[in-house]
């Protein structure tokens, strides 16, 4: 690092005792533009990308050394909010001793006359015209000044903050770093992580936390027929803990049984989800109005109705190997389903119960998102932070979640127990009987058979599918991305 020499200015020597001052509002934005996946972490692709768009270069190297000197508490590779802001303001804390230093008429501005005298002072001969040059390229008021905020924006992510020629212009000269670029430029040598690389890691999250917590999910669509059919050959119903051990004494691989097509709708799924938001997101129809949440709910009402539309299909497949008494495998599932009813190719016995799916799809996707949103808002104003964070954000999702949940179960209940119906057409349950049935037979206790098993596996579904995706994309950046 290099050093300066100020003992001769006295207004420098004031400006020099003037201290910094942290601004955690504006770093906490900041945060926010990084943070464009919202998890509450800035990863190396956040950061390259923004940084891509900053009209300086900056290598691989020095984006890696930037987020781990900052990392110093978790050390998993990137940059939490508090992590983030503590790294700021130690850097932009550096940043402004070298700025009144700099400064030497205390004047608040660098002028191009302080500039040339330091480089002189490096026993560096920069021409005047590269010195106007590189004030141009840090000036964004163009008063042929360089302040504080100016200062500041183009040297904050610079892993080792040097003041030397090299560094602004470039191995011609022979004390610094790095070279400022004529244009912007892109990284290159490194794949983008687009949408493919999205969906592949989401999809292999996705695998792993349905997995892991398939034998809740089977629990609770057992749970959710009983009073409807017999499950697991039991002439009673069963609670929790006897389903478990009926499904140990079938055989423990029978806990997973409906995991195979559920693992294999991820890919799909996730892909049309996607693809149909943005598209709707994107698309002047709907803006109906001029709150954003409100557009957005309605998006994702759509995107839920047009996907759980096109997947119903293998939604009822899945139950059906689910509650199924022997096991028929999917195709064989699929093979009996389509023949129900004396039909050759019964399509429509694809869609037993789907009135009530669609109807809990809007209210469910509101009350999740929004409550989402109004919790987060909260717990930033009553903590005076910019991001929560992984763990309160996980907190604040998953509650919003059970809430939605819990609102909209009943329909839950009842759409599964018309998909795992398999008796005469003539007696096949309505909604409106099902409704009828089950409030006359259990009250409301009745309509959330299955729920605790639900709740059960909310928080490890939600935890395990961010972690696996996490580590997917770190994966991927190293090995596959470079």
């Amino acid at each position: 690092m290099i050093s300066f020499d100020v003992t001769d200015n006295t207004s420098c020597d004031k400006m020099e005792k003037r201290t910094y001052k942290p601004d955690e509002e504006r770093l906490s934005k900041l945060f926010n533009t990084l943070d464009t996946h919202k998890d509450g972490f800035i990863t190396f692709e956040e950061l390259k990308t923004y940084l891509s768009h900053s009209g300086q270069r900056f290598t691989r190297d020095e984006i890696n050394n930037l987020i781990k000197r900052g990392d110093v508490r978790s050390k998993d590779g990137v940059l939490d909010y508090r992590e983030f802001i503590d790294l700021m303001v130690s850097h932009e804390r550096e940043m402004w001793e070298h700025f009144v230093k700099l400064d030497k008429d205390g004047s608040g501005q660098i002028s191009s006359s302080e500039l040339s005298l330091y480089f002189k002072k490096q026993h560096v001969d920069i021409p005047d015209s590269k010195i106007k040059e590189l004030i141009a390229r840090i000036d964004k008021d163009k008063n042929l000044l360089i302040s504080w905020d100016e200062f500041r924006e183009f040297n904050q992510f610079r892993a080792k903050f040097e003041i030397t020629a090299r560094h602004y212009f470039g191995d011609s000269y022979t004390d610094g770093i790095v070279n400022i670029p004529e244009k912007k430029e892109e990284f290159s040598g490194k794949k983008k992580f687009g949408f493919t690389e999205k969906l592949v890691c989401g999809g292999v999250a996705g695998v792993v936390s349905r997995t892991a917590t398939a034998p809740l999910d089977r629990i609770k669509v057992l749970l959710q027929v009983q009073g409807q059919q017999k499950v697991l050959g039991a002439a009673e119903e069963l609670g929790i803990s006897q389903l478990c051990r009926a499904m140990v004494n079938e055989g423990v691989l029978t806990m997973w049984r409906g995991n195979g097509i559920s693992c294999l709708k991820i890919f799909p799924e996730n892909a049309m989800r996607f693809l149909i938001f943005e598209s709707l997101c994107e698309s002047d129809i709907m803006k109906i109005s001029q709150n954003d949440l409100v557009n957005k709910l309605l998006s994702g009402g759509l995107t839920g109705i047009t996907v759980q539309s096109l997947m119903y299909p293998v939604e009822l497949t899945k139950i059906r190997v689910m509650t199924a008494q022997t096991s028929l495998g999917i195709l064989g599932t699929v093979r009996s389903i389509s023949r129900e009813n004396g039909k050759k190719l019964g399509i429509t016995n694809f869609y037993q119960g789907m009135s009530p799916a669609l109807m809990g799809v809007l209210p469910f996707a509101s009350l999740q998102l929004g409550l989402s949103k109004a919790g987060t808002e909260l717990y930033s104003e009553w903590n005076k932070i910019g991001n929560p964070g992984f763990w309160p954000l996980l907190s604040i999702s998953s509650s919003a979640t059970l809430v939605a949940m819990g609102c909209t179960y009943p329909l839950q209940l009842t759409k599964c127990r018309m998909q795992a119906y398999t008796g005469p057409e003539s007696m096949r349950p309505t909604l409106r009987t099902l409704f009828t049935k089950i409030w006359s037979e259990s009250g409301v206790k009745g309509f959330y058979r299955g729920f605790s098993a639900n709740a059960l596996k909310a928080v490890p579904a939600s935890s395990i599918g961010w972690a696996v995706f996490t580590k997917t994309q770190k994966l991927y950046e190293t090995y596959i991305g470079s």
